[in-house]
């Protein structure tokens, strides 16, 4: 079908073009050639071998767009959203890409000669073998963005200073993150990807014999038809969603399926990138996971009893429910996250970041709390019962109606917090700081005052 055909049927006409909704439209070698297409929706449309010489393309959404061998000279894609197309192999000589967001754009072989990527954003955009020779990149991001040896820079950009890594055998990757990037092909065969974060990352075809991928974090990876002859793979992890070959099992390499409900107790995780995945119900009791990454990782009702979480990123993750009795949390960043109902009893929180976590209902009973951050958090209904929070940062939380029972609060910083309705039982709060704290209706009962800044 032609593109005017194709046009007639949804009865648009070529002015009525700007702004159009054409999700997912079939549009393979259609003709575009000089027209106005402004703020078009085009997003996992295909396009192959589609004309888009001199199109007005600015503002168009273009995401997970099929535009490999299109022809895009000269055409204008201020302000684009590209985020996640196949441009391989497209033709884009001088085209116009100020402001664009290329971000894990696949623009491998693609000829960019003289283009214009004035403060386009190609975090982990695919850059193999393209050329861009005269190409506007002073202010364009490449930080994240990947390339070859055969990739054609202008002689004043340096990819390495900005960022860029480059795909080869034998290349040093450690612990970066290419979660979400084409490296499908890529020759990486004795690569040090120890660590690296792949998460959702195409590597279909690719090469990776001999490679190091201990630790890496394969959850959601397309690894079909890759080569991994001789590959290091203990402590990587993957999921339900990684995709590979019939031939292929990564457990014999080491590697560990993780998944909602599966047991693991006492594994060795240390350092592994383990954001965002599904790990509900998990037992990984007495496991080791210090300096791990659980970023926004969902470990509802996991059992985590014993486990060393020390110096690990645990921002944004939900651990409703979950039991963390005995466990060690060591300077572990917990900003944002739900611990709704978690089970600290006797866990050690000591100089960890709470800033804006839901606790509503967490038992900290006998929990180890020396020099915490709870700013901004929610204390409702929590239980500090023989906590020790000294010097820790309570300052305008909400603890109204909390049950302090033997809790030493010596030196912690109380100013402006709501211990309205509360009960005190023998309590210390020497040194404490309560400027401002709000005592209305409050029960105190054998609290040590000494030296407490009382300025309310």
């Amino acid at each position: 079908m032609n593109v005017g055909d194709f046009f007639s049927q949804l009865g648009l006409q070529q002015k009525e073009l700007q702004g159009a909704n054409l999700v997912g439209a079939q549009l393979r070698g259609a003709n575009f050639r000089g027209l106005n297409l402004r703020g078009i929706n085009l997003s996992e449309a295909l396009l192959i071998y589609a004309d888009l010489i001199e199109t007005d393309l600015s503002d168009a959404n273009l995401s997970k767009a099929l535009l490999s061998e299109a022809f895009m000279n000269l055409a204008n894609l201020t302000r684009a959203n590209l985020t996640g197309a196949n441009l391989r192999e497209a033709t884009l000589v001088g085209v116009e890409l100020t402001n664009a967001n290329l971000t894990q754009a696949s623009l491998k072989k693609a000829n960019l000669v003289g283009a214009n990527l004035d403060r386009a954003n190609l975090t982990g955009a695919n850059l193999s073998d393209a050329d861009l020779r005269g190409a506007q990149l002073f202010t364009a991001i490449l930080k994240g963005s990947v390339y070859s040896n055969r990739t054609l820079f202008p002689p004043e950009i340096n990819p390495t200073l900005a960022g860029a890594y480059l795909l080869a055998p034998d290349v040093f990757l450690s612990e970066v993150n290419l979660s979400g990037v084409d490296l499908s092909g890529a020759d990486l065969k004795g690569a040090n990807l120890r660590g690296v974060n792949l998460f959702q990352a195409n590597l279909s075809g690719a090469n990776l014999s001999r490679a190091n991928l201990s630790g890496a974090n394969l959850s959601g990876a397309d690894l079909r038809e890759a080569l991994l002859n001789e590959a290091i793979l203990e402590k990587a992890i993957y999921d339900p969603n990684t995709r590979l070959s019939a031939q292929i099992d990564l457990r014999l390499g080491g590697a560990y399926l993780i998944a909602p409900n599966v047991s693991l107790p006492g594994i060795n995780l240390s350092g592994v990138d383990l954001s965002e995945n599904n790990l509900s119900a998990v037992n990984l009791s007495g496991a080791n996971l210090k300096r791990v990454c659980l970023k926004h990782t969902d470990l509802t009702h996991a059992n985590l009893k014993g486990s060393c979480l020390d110096n690990s990123n645990l921002e944004g993750v939900d651990l409703r429910e979950a039991n963390l009795t005995a466990a060690s949390l060591l300077e572990v960043n917990l900003q944002n996250a739900d611990l709704r109902k978690v089970d600290f009893t006797r866990a050690n929180l000591d100089q960890s970041d709470l800033t804006n976590a839901d606790l509503r209902h967490a038992d900290f009973t006998q929990a180890s709390l020396q020099e915490v951050n709870f700013t901004d958090t929610d204390l409702r209904g929590i239980d500090f019962t023989r906590a020790n929070l000294t010097q820790a940062n309570l300052e305008k939380v909400n603890l109204s109606q909390a049950e302090l029972i033997r809790v030493n609060l010596e030196g912690a910083n109380l100013s402006g917090a709501d211990l309205s309705d509360a009960i005190l039982f023998q309590v210390n709060l020497k040194g404490a700081n309560l400027k401002g704290v709000n005592l209305k209706g409050a029960k105190l009962n054998q609290v040590i005052l000494d030296d407490t800044d009382l300025n309310l």
